[in-house]
Order: C-alpha cells, then structure tokens, then sequence
C-alpha cells in the first residue's frame, strides 16, 4: 500500500510540475505577444515625435532668423551632434538616394561646413540642392537624427521633401513656404 501511495505521489508531483511549466509557458506567450504587438505603435510614434521635433525646430530656426536681421544664411549651432550622429548613421548616402546599402565617405558631414544652412526671403530653411540628396541634408542638419527606416523622396514641381516610415506615417516639408505635413499611416 505504500508503493502505491508513493507512487501515486510521484504521479501528481510530475503533473503538478506539467501544469506549472504549461501556466508559465502560456503567461510568457501572452506577454510576448503583447509586447511585440506595442513595437509597430513605437515606431509609429517615432515619426509623429520627429514631426513635432521639426516644428520646434522649424519655429527656432526662424526666431533665430529673425533675432539677427533677417540674413541669407544662418549658422545651427548644434553641429557636432549632427556631426556625431552621421558617423553612427551607418549606411546613409544620401548622394546615391539609397540610405540603406551606401558607404559613410559618399556623404559630406553636417559638421564639416558649420552646419550653415540657406534661408529663404521668409526666414524658411532652403535644400542645398532640389533633389533627394537635399532632403536627405536638410533632415540631418535641422534633425540630427537617423534616416535608415525612412524612404526619402522630393517632388521638383512643388518642392516638397517627402519623408515616409515602414508603417507608411509620412511628414513633408514644403520648402518653399516652410509648411510641415504629417500623415498617419495605416
């Protein structure tokens, strides 16, 4: 009779260990779950926050602008993080419109010229040049922040950079009237 009990209780203690593993297997499954299921809304978020941040931008800029008379050119003072950030933004080249498969020595360094940037009669920053490679400049010198996960493209007719994430959010910038657009994705 005490074989049976023992064996018994050998029997419940490996089910009661099955049970336990099974609950734990299923409380890491729904966590998980959950929590790969926030990581879309974060990257979405990244671009709505880059939007505000290009506002904020956008205003100091033109106060600055308009602080020292009005000039052509006007010199960012946060050149060294830009500097800084593209030597970290492996894979931005912004010369061939690829920012994903390009070498670091294709694109010139924010920091290399001061980080001057050309404004318009109405105190707008300016592209450097009317094509992708513009925008591609114009996001790191007003940003300083990465363009991996974004696609890049400029429309001529109404000079407008388009920056668009992998969740389809997209922000333009209207370079001509410094009007900033964002769009939510899906």
């Amino acid at each position: 009779m005490i074989k049976q009990y023992d064996a018994e209780q050998g029997i419940i203690k490996v089910y009661v260990r099955i049970i336990s593993v099974s609950i734990l297997l299923i409380v890491l499954g729904v966590l998980s779950y959950r929590h790969f299921n926030t990581l879309p809304n974060f990257v979405s978020q990244s671009l709505a926050i880059e939007h505000k941040r290009l506002l904020n931008i956008l205003a100091m800029v033109r106060s600055q602008w308009l602080s020292k008379g009005r000039p052509n050119t006007l010199l960012l003072n946060w050149d060294t993080l830009a500097s800084n950030m593209l030597d970290d933004n492996k894979g931005a080249n912004a010369l061939s419109g690829n920012n994903r498969n390009g070498t670091q020595s294709e694109i010139r360094l924010v920091g290399e010229n001061g980080n001057r940037i050309r404004l318009s009669k109405q105190g707008w920053p300016l592209l450097e040049s009317n094509d992708k490679t513009g925008c591609y400049r114009l996001w790191h010198q007003l940003l300083a922040s990465r363009t991996d996960e974004l696609t890049v493209t400029y429309n001529d007719k109404n000079q407008v950079c388009h920056y668009q994430s992998a969740n389809f959010d997209s922000v333009s910038y209207q370079a001509l009237s410094g009007r900033v657009i964002y769009f939510k994705g899906r």
